[in-house]
């Protein structure tokens, strides 16, 4: 699949300039006069919808949880390639099951994300700019994903667009494809009223690899002359068409309705802060923290790992964020264990902030200790899907284990790793909604406790998982003096027990 996705990128390449490639800027020609997009240089619209949390639904069979916008904005500026995205997020109506930052939401939260050119940044709470830097790729692509970026990126000098057709919901439709910043194949469809009705892409992504990211258009309506449509996006797939379905998240944002729309706004060109035109991508750091004999706290970012040592080998609890966190990880853990093996590596749950970094593991030959909930998805991660924008070392050398299944151990309510030098408990949290399959790992010798996402010291005020979180413990009648989080700063027991024990 791999192969056929680059080899289209070629034949695109080696199209340009050719009759087809002519047809191409006809169709886009005539769309563009059609939407009112010939003289358009900048729009700002707004309106209404939801926004799902990607990655972090509550079990790996279902959608992302979703959260309404009670107000959206968008301002771009095609010139200079300046978007400004506002909207405001509650909970809802929406079932409080599954993750994400704030989530869920109990206020409701003001999010600002900017990006011109090369710079990315958001505003905090007051209102001065936090460079984001590594997302600029994803937010310029964002803007030929909308309806008009499209057919102004695919006319731009140079984009060199092609054209095939075909029938897609019972219509012809041409589909014309262009290659942006050299790197992202744009593919926008456009149907028999001159419309855009869907623009497809894919960007690199640390669990699944080449994520699926896809805008459907439909319902448009005129607007001042100008075609808005009803904004529905896709991020990965809704894997239905097999049975089971192992991977149910799909549906990432929605606006339902446009209630205002302008046209070469004033100021749609966005100036870039100058801390955000300093500012650089910071190196992966990790600190390690000894949490006694053989134990090891490894943080230096926003997730932590534990490194566990036992007599001929070591285990790791959590893979975040992507390979070069991991490799951090694997690097620190060789440095405070020499001449070990890292045997296993636990997972607590299937977020993707917190399963970024398995492939990692797995390719330096962990086998991965997991929920058995979780083992039908884990292999569909660990499948050979295409890995072509951003590959990693698992893509790139798939390991003997991958190929012979020897990869996972899976834990349904408790699992334990021993040897004649430690011992190491891992519970299934039950009842909990953040997530299906959450595994928590206890050390009766340490009276440690390690878990994710369901206390962090620094949190202002206890919600369902913390409460969740205390039940299971006295369920399980455990004995902890520590509670090690994958987010956060050890804190003691009983400073958590009085946490949660405030009045709602």
């Amino acid at each position: 699949m791999a192969k056929r996705f680059w080899l289209s990128l070629s034949l695109a390449t080696l199209m340009a300039g050719s009759p087809v490639a002519q047809d191409a800027h006809s169709v886009l020609q005539t769309a563009a006069t059609a939407m009112g997009v010939s003289n358009m240089k900048s729009i700002t619209y707004s309106g209404t919808g939801w926004q799902g949390m990607v990655g972090q639904n509550v079990a790996p069979d279902q959608d992302w949880p979703r959260v309404d916008l009670t107000s959206y904005t968008r301002t771009i500026d095609f010139d200079t390639m300046s978007s400004r995205e506002e909207y405001v997020r509650v909970q809802g109506n929406n079932p409080p099951r599954g993750g994400g930052a704030g989530f869920p939401f109990l206020t409701a939260q003001r999010v600002t994300n900017l990006v011109s050119g090369n710079y990315a940044w958001t505003l905090n709470a007051q209102g001065q700019p936090v460079p984001q830097l590594a997302e600029a790729d994803l937010r310029r692509l964002e803007i030929f994903l909308t309806p008009y970026g499209f057919l102004k990126g695919a006319m731009a000098p140079g984009a060199n667009p092609t054209m095939v057709t075909r029938r897609e919901y019972g219509g012809r439709v041409s589909v014309v494809s262009f290659v942006a910043f050299g790197k992202y194949r744009v593919n926008g469809t456009i149907n028999a009223q001159n419309l855009v009705q869907r623009v497809q892409t894919w960007v690199p992504n640390p669990v699944v690899g080449d994520l699926y990211y896809e805008n459907v258009y439909t319902n448009y309506q005129d607007m001042g002359g100008v075609k808005v449509p009803r904004f529905h996006q896709h991020q990965d797939y809704d894997d239905g068409g097999n049975m089971p379905n192992v991977s149910g998240g799909d549906h990432a944002f929605g606006l339902e309705t446009v209630s205002d729309i302008r046209l070469n706004v004033a100021n749609a060109a966005l100036t870039v802060p100058s801390e955000v035109r300093s500012a650089t991508i910071e190196p992966v750091r990790v600190q390690s923290q000894k949490l006694g004999d053989g134990l090891w706290l490894i943080g230096g970012g926003s997730h932590n790992s534990v490194a566990v040592e036992f007599r001929d080998h070591v285990a790791v609890i959590e893979a975040p964020l992507n390979e070069e966190r991991s490799l951090a990880v694997i690097g620190e853990v060789n440095r405070l264990i020499p001449n070990k093996p890292i045997r296993f590596v636990v997972n607590t749950h299937h977020h993707w902030d917190h399963l970024g970094g398995i492939r990692t593991f797995v390719h330096e030959g962990a086998a991965v200790i997991t929920h058995e909930g979780n083992r039908a998805y884990y292999q569909e991660v660990l499948r050979a899907r295409p890995w072509v924008l951003q590959p990693d070392r698992f893509s790139l050398h798939p390991p003997e284990e991958w190929s012979e299944g020897y990869i996972f151990e899976t834990a349904r309510e408790k699992y334990v790793l021993a040897d004649d030098t430690r011992t190491v408990e891992l519970y299934s949290v039950a009842g909990l909604a953040h997530a299906a399959g959450m595994l928590m790992a206890y050390f009766p010798k340490e009276k440690i406790v390690v878990q994710a996402d369901l206390y962090n010291p620094q949190a202002a005020a206890p919600n369902a998982s913390n409460r969740t979180f205390y039940q299971n413990l006295q369920r399980l009648k455990l004995d902890v003096t520590t509670i090690v989080g994958i987010h956060g700063n050890p804190a003691p027991m009983s400073q958590f027990v009085q946490f949660v024990s405030r009045a709602q």
